[in-house]
């Protein structure tokens, strides 16, 4: 059935590429990866606000000789001092901007802007704590029901990627567990005083669960103010095929506060960081800082990583992500993965499609087209392509399909 939808895509594809001027393609393929020095108006474009050069400078922990001069100069060119702030909450490295200002820069920041943002810091600080404690307390109670369970971005990553639950601003809690558990969390969740974000009946549940659109089971507290997802997927179906069942031999312990938790691998960790990146079009530049900080702190098997996504259809996820990174953060990568990047010629595509939103709002309409674009574009195999076209049309033709409280 998926492949019915083939021509179409050939169509698409075909038709409304975006394609790359040959002298732009040059430069690319002449561009020394191993040392990327400040070439973000390749992949951002020339008209980037000193705002954004100022946010892209301090979303990082480590900050040398190019960086602190860059922070310096920029910080003197009469910074718009609330869009800064907006951006920096925005795209979800607050924490390092507060740092990286308050290190380098502090008598030439405002005093009142430096004090928000000290706010800010702490504020967030005190809410990863507050995670942390949840988090802990509901692995401990699956625990006790002999349900596995890996924590997964939020203050995990915070801890594994910084060092410090200081550093990464996180908003809910993730917890993935297998398919086969996903009920038995429920009443478990709900006796600590969770409730659903959807009230669903057996029915509605049942198709919810076998949905290619859905990943997640939510549940709140509001008088806690905390959201949490159940993950029985990495994304839905159509976005990326990986689940747990594809790494779940392969957890390890990992020392987090007062208790060893399941973790990822870091050879896992890349490639799930990148389609989940990838799936929202890498709209946040956090996500591309967490990258970042990966590799620098970590010692990555690339080959594992590679053929992992390889094998999951991910791989030229794993490759722009790990492109984004290289050009806008400066990261380091192995040459014979420079050279697997600037094999993909779609790589580059996908990336200026990226920059070209990072820090512009969007028309709707033109965003809505371009992302459906972006998501052809962005995957490797035939098949793929086809499960996310096929799913796109449904959604088109059948809009109230999903809203399960109506099912």
């Amino acid at each position: 059935m998926f492949y019915e939808a083939l021509p179409s895509l050939y169509f698409i594809n075909k038709i409304l590429k975006i394609y790359v001027p040959d002298s732009t393609y040059i430069t690319l393929k002449s561009y020394s990866y191993i040392q990327p020095v400040n070439q973000m108006s390749i992949i951002l474009g020339q008209n980037l606000s000193k705002e954004a050069e100022l946010l892209i400078a301090c979303a990082r922990t480590s900050c040398d000789d190019k960086y602190r001069y860059k922070i310096e100069d920029l910080i003197e060119s009469n910074i718009n001092w609330q869009y800064f702030m907006q951006i920096a909450m925005l795209h979800k490295v607050m924490p390092l901007v507060y740092t990286n200002l308050n290190a380098v820069a502090r008598s030439s920041v405002p005093k009142e802007v430096l004090e928000t943002l000290r706010s800010l810091f702490q504020r967030n600080a005190q809410k990863n704590l507050l995670l942390t404690g949840e988090l802990l307390r509901i692995l401990a109670l699956l625990e006790q029901e002999d349900i596995t369970a890996v924590p997964y971005k939020g203050p995990v990553l915070a801890n594994s990627v910084y060092g410090n639950l200081a550093m990464r601003q996180s908003g809910d809690i993730d917890i993935i567990v297998q398919r086969s558990d996903i009920l038995k969390v429920k009443p478990l969740l709900l006796g600590l005083g969770y409730k659903r974000t959807q009230k669903l009946t057996d029915a509605q549940e049942l198709a919810f669960f076998q949905s290619n659109r859905e990943h997640t089971y939510d549940f709140i507290d509001d008088a806690k103010q905390v959201l949490i997802e159940i993950h029985w997927r990495i994304t839905p179906r159509f976005s990326s095929l990986i689940e747990p069942k594809h790494f779940w031999n392969y957890l390890k312990p990992q020392a987090f506060g007062s208790r060893t938790v399941n973790s990822l691998p870091l050879d896992y960790w890349l490639p799930i960081l990148c389609v989940h990146g990838s799936r929202h079009c890498w709209e946040r530049l956090g996500w591309i800082s967490d990258l970042a900080e990966l590799i620098r702190r970590h010692d990555i098997d690339w080959d594992k990583t590679i053929n992992f996504a390889s094998s999951l259809g991910c791989r030229r996820m794993l490759l722009l992500g790990l492109f984004l990174a290289s050009e806008l953060m400066g990261t380091v990568l192995p040459q014979f993965v420079i050279q697997q990047i600037q094999a993909e010629s779609q790589i580059f595509t996908l990336a200026t499609e990226v920059g070209t939103h990072l820090f512009k709002p969007d028309n709707a309409k033109a965003k809505f087209m371009g992302t459906t674009l972006y998501h052809i574009q962005a995957r490797e195999r035939w098949q793929d392509k086809a499960m996310y076209l096929q799913s796109f049309i449904d959604w088109l033709v059948h809009p109230d399909k999903w809203n399960w409280s109506n099912t």
